[in-house]
C-alpha cells in the first residue's frame, strides 16, 4: 500500500511539473489575501495515549500518566497519514490554520455461551467466550497562525508561527461475561484531556501555482495532559497529570493544494 501511495505521489508531481514547464508565462506562486490551501500531513501521529480501558480492572486502578505518541522519537514514517491542515490567508504574509484528525473505533459486546460436556467428559458443544465491547475516540485539533517571509526565489515560502494543540481521548470497555462466580461491575472508562502551545517553523515549495510540498518542525512545544480512570460506575476516578517540554520533536512532510 505504501509503494502504491508513493507511486501515485511521484506520478502526480511529474505530471504537474511537465504542465508547468509547458506554461511559459509568468506565474504568481505566492498565495495572496483570501487564498485557501489544504495539505495532507505525513509523519508521526499526534494523538494522546495512556492505555485502553482494558488496562484497568474493576478492583485495581493503576496510576499511569498520559503521554503524547507524538513525542516517541523512535517511531516515524513518511507514508503515515496523520491528518489534514487547512490555511486561510488574511494577507500574503499572514495565514490562520487548522490542523486535526479524528479516529473512532467500536466493538459491540456479545455475551458468553457455556459449553456442554458429556458424561464421559467429552466436549459436545464448545464454550464461546464473551466479546468484550469497546468504544474508543481520539480527537486532535490545533488552531494556529503563521507569518510568511519574502525571498528572491518565488517558489520558496518560509514561515514561522504558533499553534494551540487541543486533545481529547476516551476509551470505554464492557465485559458482558455471565458467570455465577463473578460480579459484573459494568463499564470501565479512561478519559484524557490535553492542551498546549507550540512554535512552528517551516517551508513550502510550490511546484506549480496550485500544487506544493512542504516541511515543518516544532522547535519548542509545551503540553499539559490529564487522564481520569474509572473502574466501575459510581466509583471515584484516579487522576494523573503530565507536563512535557519538547524541542524539535515533531517533523511533518506536507503535500498541499491551493484551492483559489
Amino acid at each position: 500500500m505504501k509503494k502504491i501511495f508513493l507511486i501515485i505521489v511521484v506520478s502526480l508531481f511529474s505530471t504537474q511539473l511537465v504542465l508547468s514547464q509547458e506554461n511559459k508565462k509568468d506565474t504568481n506562486y505566492k498565495p495572496e489575501k483570501n487564498s485557501f490551501t489544504v495539505s495532507l500531513l505525513l509523519g508521526r501521529g499526534v494523538y494522546l495515549d495512556s492505555g485502553s480501558g482494558r488496562s484497568i480492572s474493576p478492583n485495581t486502578v493503576n496510576g499511569t500518566a498520559p503521554f503524547y505518541r507524538t513525542l516517541d522519537n523512535n517511531n516515524n514514517s513518511l507514508a503515515n497519514m496523520v491528518g489534514l491542515e487547512g490555511k486561510y490567508f488574511l494577507s500574503s504574509k499572514m495565514a490562520v490554520s487548522l490542523t486535526g484528525g479524528v479516529t473512532y473505533r467500536n466493538t459491540p459486546e456479545q455475551i458468553n455461551i457455556p459449553g456442554v460436556v458429556g458424561t464421559n467428559g467429552e466436549v459436545l458443544v464448545p464454550a464461546y467466550n464473551a466479546v468484550v465491547g469497546e468504544d474508543d475516540i481520539d480527537v486532535h485539533i490545533a488552531p494556529g497562525v503563521q507569518w510568511y517571509f519574502e525571498l528572491k526565489r518565488p517558489r520558496l515560502l518560509p514561515y514561522v508561527g504558533v499553534s494551540l494543540p487541543l486533545d481529547y481521548s476516551r476509551s470505554s470497555v464492557f465485559d458482558p461475561t455471565i458467570d455465577p462466580d463473578r460480579i459484573n461491575y459494568g463499564i470501565r472508562h479512561v478519559e484524557l484531556f490535553g492542551v498546549g502551545v507550540q512554535g512552528i517553523a517551516g517551508l513550502d515549495y510550490y511546484l506549480t501555482d496550485d500544487l506544493f510540498i512542504g516541511f515543518d518542525v516544532k522547535p519548542v512545544t509545551f503540553n499539559y495532559l490529564l487522564n481520569n480512570k474509572k473502574p466501575r460506575p459510581g466509583a471515584l476516578g484516579r487522576k494523573a497529570e503530565n507536563y512535557t517540554f519538547s524541542f524539535f520533536s515533531q517533523y511533518v512532510f506536507k503535500i498541499g493544494f491551493r484551492l483559489n
